[in-house]
């Protein structure tokens, strides 16, 4: 078994075998034999090292130590001093080998310091996506007028996106391969060029001093933004976190332990929302829809919270394993999601009535005025009977640790077309086929009693334990024979269709009196 040491290379620390270290540590000091003492030679050699640990990390692969041949591999990418042939001995190869593709590595978003106007955001996509920056640059300003947006964005990258400092990061910028001929390329063009900058430097006093503070003066200004921005940012990270957290929090407590709906629903109370999606969905196990509902609420939420993580810290992911994990995750919660919808979607195809009409009999057959009054006594029987969660017209209830589904009727006045009281109830339905949408309508339930000369409605229609909700609906209409009469009482206000065909009158207007049936209108009596 070979010795292996342990070392630093770029900032990172790997485990190496001794005579794979000796050719590693040889290379690097040909290096800087070849560069020799230059101002630059410092540059080369770092961003060598540091493109080399990242090629080492790349080979590793969950390997614990570098081999002789992970070394060789490495140095043949990066390129001895000796292979770099001299442009004026070449005889032509030069030219072949600018020819070349320099843009073979992966480019990465830097903003680009050197070409930017304000920060280099525009000029740093322009260059990641080989595109003119001045489309960018126009486009930033057209979202200005969307309430800012194209500020908030620019801010945003402007924290987030790293400026391209140094030669190895502005090559990393336009996708070059970073080797050491490349390397030296670049970083003796940019010390001729800002030697060329320096000699270039006139002596006119007057524009010298002016452009200076003016440059001072925008470096300060641009230190104030930047502070801004800083504070802008980490405001919006708060906000993202928050939402973030909160919005999982809530997922997480309602699906599964069902009190967090309380903020949208006030009169919510005890039902899970796994609870919920049992009272609709013909499945073996809420879960089918409980587990992908959770992913496709939950990721959205975690990817919040890690975008205002990584704005605040300004932490690097490189592993895409999570990224990838994460959205292959989501996307298949989507389409396990979709699917179930889809298929259930199949139980509210046909839509059935049932109808059921009943002759009221009252003590006295000379009675001529029934009253109508609602029943308050439906809710008794029921866990928390004070506490339902509501949605539209129906309501889930707590009944006896089940939920129980009620929902509102529709109680109209119409004319009878006999001599006697008459109650008629229609039943609605939905499902996958006739046979399915009657059956679940005649197991709709709704309660009323003749007490004397007062018929007692119950004010809610129930399904039946198990059954599920197939968007029922009822409507309960007495029918009144020429002639009869009717009080209604205040407590059918909630229960009043707004639509009545024998009157004009508004629920409101309705309750608190006496109507007589005179032909096809109710009249009032006074």
């Amino acid at each position: 078994m070979k010795k292996s040491i342990k070392i630093s290379l770029g900032g990172l620390a790997f485990n190496i075998e001794e005579d794979a270290y000796a050719i590693l540590e040889e290379y690097i000091e040909s290096l800087i034999m070849h560069l020799g003492n230059t101002p630059e030679a410092k540059d080369i050699v770092a961003d060598i090292e540091g493109r080399a640990s990242e090629l080492f990390t790349d080979l590793l692969k969950g390997m614990q130590t570098i081999t002789i041949d992970m070394v060789n591999s490495i140095i043949e990418i990066l390129g001895r001093p000796e292979q770099i042939v001299n442009e004026d001995d070449s005889n032509g190869q030069s030219d072949k080998k600018s020819e070349e593709p320099q843009n073979s590595e992966k480019r990465r978003l830097y903003r680009d310091g050197e070409n930017g106007i304000i920060a280099g955001v525009a000029s740093g996509l322009g260059i990641y996506f080989n595109i003119d920056s001045i489309v960018f640059r126009i486009l930033f300003a057209v979202l200005l007028f969307a309430n800012g947006l194209g500020a908030i964005i620019y801010i945003v990258m402007w924290i987030a996106v790293p400026i391209a400092e140094t030669t190895r990061q502005r090559m990393e910028m336009r996708g070059e391969n970073i080797n050491f001929s490349n390397l030296e390329k670049n970083v003796k063009e940019e010390f001729n060029k800002v030697k060329q900058n320096m000699e270039k430097r006139d002596v006119s006093g007057f524009f010298r001093k002016f452009f200076n503070a003016m440059g001072q003066f925008l470096i300060a200004m641009g230190r104030v933004f930047g502070v801004i921005a800083k504070v802008i940012v980490v405001i919006l990270a708060v906000i993202f976190i928050s939402i973030g957290l909160i919005g999982l929090l809530a997922t997480t407590v309602s699906i599964f332990f069902g009190s967090a709906i309380v903020s949208l629903f006030p009169s919510f109370s005890g039902v899970t929302l796994a609870g919920l999606i049992g009272t609709t969905f013909d499945l073996g196990s809420t879960l089918w829809v409980v587990i992908p509902l959770f992913f496709v609420l939950g990721i959205p939420l975690l990817a919040l919270i890690f975008l205002g993580l990584r704005m605040v810290f300004r932490f690097k992911m490189r592993d895409t394993v999570v990224f990838v994990t994460t959205a292959t995750t989501w996307i298949i919660a989507v389409t396990l999601l979709a699917f179930v919808l889809f298929f259930q979607a199949r139980s509210f195809t046909i839509r059935e009535t049932v109808r059921d009409k009943t002759e009221l009999i009252l003590e006295s057959p000379q009675t001529s005025t029934i009253r109508l009054v609602a029943n308050a006594n439906i809710l008794e029987g029921t866990d928390i009977p004070q506490k339902f969660f509501n949605l539209d017209d129906y309501s889930i209830a707590n009944n006896n640790g089940k939920p129980m589904i009620m929902g509102k009727p529709s109680f109209f006045i119409g004319k009878s077309t006999s001599d006697s009281f008459e109650l008629l109830i229609l039943k609605r339905s939905r499902g996958a086929t006739s046979l399915l949408a009657r059956r679940s309508a005649n197991d709709v339930n709704i309660l009323f009693e003749l007490q004397d000369n007062s018929l007692m409605v119950d004010p809610f229609f129930t399904l039946s334990q198990g059954d599920k909700w197939r968007a029922q609906d009822v409507e309960v209409t007495l029918l009144l024979p020429e002639g009869k009469r009717v009080y209604i009482d205040r407590s059918m206000e909630p229960i009043l269709s707004a639509n009545q065909t024998c009157c004009m009158s508004w629920p409101d207007e309705l309750v608190g009196r006496t109507w007589e049936m005179r032909g096809d209108k109710l009249v009032e009596i006074k």
